[in-house]
């Protein structure tokens, strides 16, 4: 009987230990300082924190990457969890500060920020943001800009026409814009028989609506005819069976969209079109007469941009100013059919252009579902092709592949998986790598569902621009007044 209560007791404690432990969720709290004035901390305290360190400064177009972790004590309340820290931008010509907060209650736990001192194109003085929380990953916080444009997480959906004042000028080539990969891939529309595992084929959580409204501007969209229809799609070859996958949005949802966001915002969306299909024919590449249909149907875009030169002009020459500087959208479509010969006829002086000839652009994806291959593969691309802040655009395609296995393993990561791995490795594998000549134009991701990826594009244009007036080290008050008088002369 002893030996029984003995066993018993063993079982009981090591069952206990868990719960008297003192060890919480953990996850890192990424700092992205992409403003021109250093961070340094004036105050910090924790209450019931397990981890609540920060750096003593946080340098200027610099990432700071801090473990929090949370008490989850059994004999503790997990309510009383929490934490502050206070950043003051050294050499601001204004006063500026804001507080980094750890917020708890019974059932979840938050980062927040709270701009103490500071106003932004998004949140007033005062503001207290939440930045949410995610266990064993990256919760991030972004400040770029200088007094009276900072931007930060959460930018406004207007946030291109927001930016005029410091980017407005600069051709797009030097431009950082947020982008979405397989951009009409958020539900299935009709599938083949092997194709239509929403694992396999879906590459977004929200529309082209939603995806615009967190703040992506340049969209991958890839036609195909299905029942007369023209919707999007995402196929591909699979030995034996041929063309398997499945279709997304409809293009005239997807027109109605934009058309409904354009009306309320004046900002510059590029639409390129690539990878086209006819499922109702054999698989074959649009004909001639089926991208005509298409450019008519596309006609009802509000706001299509015909540029100066319209058929031979390279749009990422043109400066941001020049699509939406007026105060109105501007929408382009680019062209790439699979049949070379087709041709965009009257429409290329009606908002259509060559995407291979009137917008240049490197895109090369890595094929993995590794993340340190993805890492080596997109940043050396980048090294490469980026020597100059004038070079040609890139896109930096920060997407993992399902490979074969991932068709074969029970519980392998779905393409919305591996994006989720992606998009969290990207703010501490990307701002370690770009300054004024390397950066990608590009943001190309699946699963627009965050708004960081846009502030954190934001905040690699305001660097540069800071960057260029100033210097690394800091901005004076006046230079901080010729910000201000460019988007004058811009905005007019």
């Amino acid at each position: 009987m002893r030996t029984f209560w003995n066993l018993a007791g063993l079982i009981l404690t090591v069952n206990l230990l868990p719960l008297l432990a003192r060890a919480g969720e953990g996850g890192s709290f990424v700092l992205i300082n992409m403003t021109p004035y250093n961070w340094n901390q004036v105050y910090i305290n924790s209450y019931q924190m397990n981890a609540w360190n920060f750096p003593q400064s946080v340098l200027a177009g610099t990432m700071a990457k801090v473990y929090v972790e949370w008490d989850q004590y059994i004999l503790d309340d997990q309510e009383d969890d929490g934490g502050e820290v206070v950043y003051q931008l050294e050499g601001s010509p204004t006063s500026a500060s804001f507080q980094l907060q750890a917020r708890a209650t019974t059932t979840s736990f938050n980062l927040q920020a709270y701009y103490t001192n500071i106003a932004t194109t998004s949140h007033p003085l005062g503001s207290v943001v939440d930045l949410g929380w995610v266990h064993n990953g990256n919760t991030v916080f972004v400040l770029s800009g200088v007094p009276g444009h900072f931007n930060t997480i959460n930018p406004p959906s207007n946030w291109m026409q927001l930016s005029l004042a410091t980017v407005g000028n600069k051709p797009l080539r030097q431009l950082v814009i947020p982008g979405s990969h397989d951009s009409g891939m958020s539900f299935v529309d009709g599938s083949t028989f092997f194709g239509g595992g929403a694992s396999h084929v879906l590459t977004q959580t929200l529309s082209v609506g939603g995806q615009l409204t967190n703040g992506a501007r340049y969209f991958d969209l890839r036609p195909v005819i299905s029942s007369g229809i023209f919707k999007t799609g995402h196929y591909s070859t699979l030995p034996a069976v041929g063309y398997q996958g499945a279709n997304g949005e409809s293009f005239s949802q997807i027109i109605l969209e934009i058309n409904a966001f354009t009306a309320v915002n004046s900002e510059l969306i590029i639409l390129n079109l690539s990878h086209d299909l006819n499922t109702d024919s054999g698989y074959g590449s649009l004909t001639q007469a089926d991208w005509d249909k298409l450019f008519l149907q596309l006609s009802g875009l509000s706001h299509l941009y015909v540029a100066p030169n319209p058929t031979t002009i390279d749009l990422s020459t043109l400066p941001l100013s020049q699509f939406i500087g007026l105060g109105s959208a501007a929408v382009i479509v680019l062209v790439d059919a699979g049949d070379k010969t087709v041709t965009l006829g009257s429409y290329a002086t009606r908002g259509f252009y060559s995407s291979t000839t009137q917008f240049p652009l490197f895109n090369s994806y890595a094929n993995t579902n590794g993340l340190s291959t993805l890492e080596n593969d997109q940043l050396t691309k980048l090294a490469q092709n980026r020597i100059s802040w004038n070079s040609s655009e890139f896109l930096l395609s920060w997407t993992l592949t399902q490979q074969a296995i991932d068709f074969t393993q029970k519980n392998a990561p779905s393409i919305i998986g591996y994006a989720n791995q992606a998009n969290n490795d990207l703010f501490t594998a990307l701002p370690p790598v770009i300054n004024r000549n390397v950066f990608p134009n590009i943001l190309y991701i699946d699963n627009f569902n965050r708004t960081d990826v846009t502030a954190l594009a934001i905040g690699i244009n305001d660097y540069n621009t800071n960057w260029e007036g100033a210097g690394c080290g800091g901005v004076t008050g006046t230079q901080v007044q010729r910000f201000a008088s460019l988007g004058r002369r811009v905005t007019q």
